[in-house]
This record gives structure tokens, sequence and C-alpha cells, in this order.
């Protein structure tokens, strides 16, 4: 779905074709704006094509429906409570208040909609109220509303469309202002294009592993982010003087593997061990690079195991069972063929296998005498039934050969750090003067702007598509004011 430039002039450039920018481009043409919608990769949708695309809402209809009492008040003191206070309190606000609004119309519009949902999820610290939805094919059911919308508008001349774009600057103009986005075509031409307004929706940076040590208080990247996510719109914004906001907001989410061939790419989210024990209860040990435990593996809290993991020398830690486990429990790797497996723990170098703990220590390069210790101190835990860590399941020792040992890391699956907006969305500036004409959306807010220092499930793209309308329909009606 891409076109040609034209001579017309722009009303709205939306630059990054994804969850925010997307709906941004939509409700401005529903509006009358004439938007032109550039992405940096050969096709729209960004990470809805292979993200889970799990939203949050209050007072939805679908809420009503199930006969479960929720509104945006209640919404709002479970972010601000599972944030610990930490995320923006306006931008919350906004977001939890337009978040019904969001998901009824994308049901009014066709959502394949879970039978399942709305549910409490316990991936992230769970709600007190059943307010999580998602669509029977995941962020897929998302585009599957949003991209017909957006061609009906290419059809009907509102909406332009140029993919293979790069974001390469901004213009600065008075004010302050943006007077033109420099864009850069797969086929490396380089242009301005001159914009009443600017929409940044190009994502956060969590596939920049140069960038998000310097953006995020030196935090290693290690995750599955799409290359790019390589944080062109904050770069672009922060050229001109705008204001980061949440570099010291970054907390690892708990677990996830690497690629064989990779020092920072991880698998796919689907492919990661299921650590959450409201899920799967461990039969394993969670040893760091001492050899030594950390934390309950079975705390229900994944923020207690999240922070408790910052804590750990190179945000890592092995996951340490027998054959036993191997046997008797359930699927670590639900995801993953028998044969994959296998493969993994004869060639992957983040997956281990011994026919003792000590030949264990020599492959995974943790403490021998620390995993020792650590082995006995559990077995003794499962003997007498008490464990110093608070663990309470306890199914079986860790005696029987062979060993099995699995690295993981600490990962980040969105940016933490993001451009500082005031309440209309609009970028600040380092005098916290916003841009007259130059919005921020998406992960390009950071992820801590709803999140905080945690993670708050449906956070992300629920406010993601709500601010994208809301811009639309802001940049509208300052767009009919400046003509009139």
């Amino acid at each position: 779905m891409s076109t040609e430039r034209t001579s017309d002039p722009i009303d709205l450039l939306v630059v990054g074709g994804g969850t925010a920018g997307l709906p941004t481009a939509i409700e401005a043409a529903e509006n009358g704006l004439s938007v032109l919608l550039v992405e940096k990769s050969g096709h729209l949708g960004g990470t809805l094509w292979r993200s889970w695309a799990q939203m949050a809402a209050a007072g939805t209809e679908l809420q009503s429906r199930h006969g479960i009492h929720d509104d945006p008040d209640l919404h709002y003191d479970d972010v601000m409570r599972i944030s610990r206070g930490t995320a923006n309190p306006e931008l919350v606000r906004l977001a939890v208040d337009h978040g019904a609004e969001t998901i009824d119309w994308l049901m009014s519009r066709g959502f394949d909609m879970d039978p399942d949902a709305p549910a409490i999820l316990y991936f992230h610290e769970p709600y007190s109220v059943a307010r999580t939805y998602w669509g029977r094919n995941a962020g897929r059911s998302v585009l599957d509303v949003l991209l017909p919308e957006v061609q009906r508008h290419i059809d009907q001349g509102r909406i332009r469309v140029r993919t293979g774009t790069d974001l390469v600057g901004l213009r600065g103009g008075e004010g302050p202002s943006v007077d033109a986005a420099v864009l850069r075509s797969a086929a490396g031409a380089v242009e301005e294009v001159e914009a009443h307004a600017v929409v940044l929706a190009t994502g956060g940076y969590a596939g920049n592993p140069r960038l998000f040590p310097l953006l995020t208080d030196g935090a290693p990247l290690r995750g599955p982010a799409a290359p790019t996510s390589a944080g062109d719109g904050i770069i672009a914004a922060l050229a001109l003087g705008a204001r980061l906001r949440g570099r010291d907001m970054f907390l690892p989410t708990y677990g996830g593997t690497l690629k064989p061939d990779s020092d920072w790419v991880t698998s796919h989210l689907d492919d990661y061990p299921l650590l959450t024990p409201q899920s799967r209860l461990p039969w394993e040990i969670h040893v760091n690079r001492s050899g030594r435990r950390f934390v309950a593996e079975d705390d229900e809290s994944v923020d207690k195991r999240e922070n408790a993991l910052t804590r750990q020398s190179g945000l890592e830690f092995w996951i340490v069972y027998d054959q036993g486990a191997a046997e008797e429990a359930s699927p670590l790797f639900p995801a993953w063929e028998k044969e994959d497996l296998e493969k993994a723990f004869s060639e992957h170098p983040s997956f281990a296998r011994a026919d003792d703990l000590d030949e264990l220590a020599a492959l995974t390069g943790v403490d021998p005498q620390g995993l020792r210790t650590t082995v006995e101190e559990y077995n003794a835990a499962v003997a007498t039934g008490t464990d110093p860590w608070g663990r309470t399941h306890l199914p079986a020792p860790i005696d029987r050969a062979p060993f099995y040992a699995v690295r993981n890391h600490g990962t980040a699956l969105k940016s933490p750090a993001g451009l500082a907006v005031d309440g209309r969305l609009r970028v600040l500036g380092g005098d916290d003067r916003p841009f007259t004409n130059l919005y921020a959306v998406g992960e390009a807010l950071g992820g801590s702007s709803m999140s905080g220092r945690s993670f708050v499930s449906g956070m992300s793209v629920t406010p993601a598509l709500s601010f994208g309308r809301l811009i639309g329909r802001a940049v509208a009606g300052a767009d009919h004011h400046r003509r009139t």
C-alpha cells in the first residue's frame, strides 16, 4: 500500500505505520486532513504483526455484558499501584479515560475478540479486575481492523503511504515548531517534506543495541525487538532540543533465551521458557553466576522476581533441573518441539547438559562450589518442606542425572525512555515549552510513561491506539482553526 509523493500540501505527516501511527492517520483522515503516512519497513503494521497486542480498558461494553464492574478510576488506581507511583500520572489518566472508547471502537468495526477476554493475566503484575483484552489472532486481529480503514482513506485520496522510508531528521521552525521532516527512500533519495504538523509514531529503540544503553543509563539490550525499532524519531526530536523522560526506569522482563548466533537478539516471546507460576509451577531452581539462588522461583509477584534479577551480575541467570523434572514436570518450553529442544542441548551455547553438577558448572561458567551448595540446600528444603527463600512448591530434589541448565537474560520487550510530552501529547523542549506542531505517540513516549518502572498489562497497545486517535482529532481541529 504505497503511493508516489505528490506536490499537494500535507496537513499531517505521520512517521511510523504501526500501532500508534495507523489510528493517527485514520482519525486525521476521518476529520478531513490530507495525510502522508511513512513507514521504515516494507509494509504497514509495525509490531502488530508479531506481538500479542494485549489491551486494557475499564468500563467497556464487553465488561458490562460479562457483569464486570469497572471504571477508569479503578484502572488508574491499579496502574499507579502496580507501578508504585512511577508511571506518568497525567498520561495514565488520559489513557484510562479513553481506553473503553478505543476497545468499543474496535469492537464496532468487527474486532475478533478472544472469547476468554476480558481476563486477569499474570505475565505482568495482575490487575484487581478483569480488564485485559486480546484478539484471537493476537496483533493481527488489530490489523484486521486498522488496515482496511487505512485502505479506505487511501482509495478516497486522503491518505498517501510511503513504505521503505526512513526519517533522517527534522527541520525546526519558530515557536518552537517543526517546518519539515527529512526523509530517505529505499533507493537512497533524500528530500524534505513540509507539513503543518508532524507526529512521531516511530516506536522505541529496543532494536538498537548501541543506542539502548545510552538512553537507559547503561542497561544492556537483550530482546526480540525488530531492527526497525532503532529510535529514529526520538533521535530526531532530541536533535531539535526535545527532552527525554524515563531513562532511569529500566526493568528487565524476567527471562528469555538468546538466539544461538547472537549476543543480544532473543528468541520470539512465544519461545521463552514458561516462568509464570500461575501458569506452570516450577520444578527448577534459578541460580546466578555464583551458582546461588536469588529469589523464590514460585513467587507469584513477577515484579519481585524482575527486581531481584536487576541485582544479579550481567542481568542473567541459569534455570537448573534434573532428568526427573525433564520427565515428570510440565514442559518448560511448551512451544518447542522435542526435536528442537534436543538440538538446543546439543548445539545452543545457552543450553547445557551434563552427568554431574561440576561438569554442568564448567559448561555454564557458574561457580561449581556455589552450585553444589545451592543444590544441596534446595534438596534439604524439599526434604524438610521449608525453603529459606520462602518457596512453597517443592516437588522433588534435583538429584537424578543428567542435569540441565538454560541461560536466561533480563530482556527488554520495549524501551523505557521516550520523549516527554504535555497533556496534549505535544513534544516538550528542554525548557518544558511544547513544540506547537510536533507530537509523539506510542513507544516514542517510552514504555515507562504508562508503566513506570514496572510492566502494566495492556498499557502499551491501548494508549498507542487511543492517543493516536486523539492526536488525529486535535491536529484536525487546529488545522481547521488555522485555515479559518
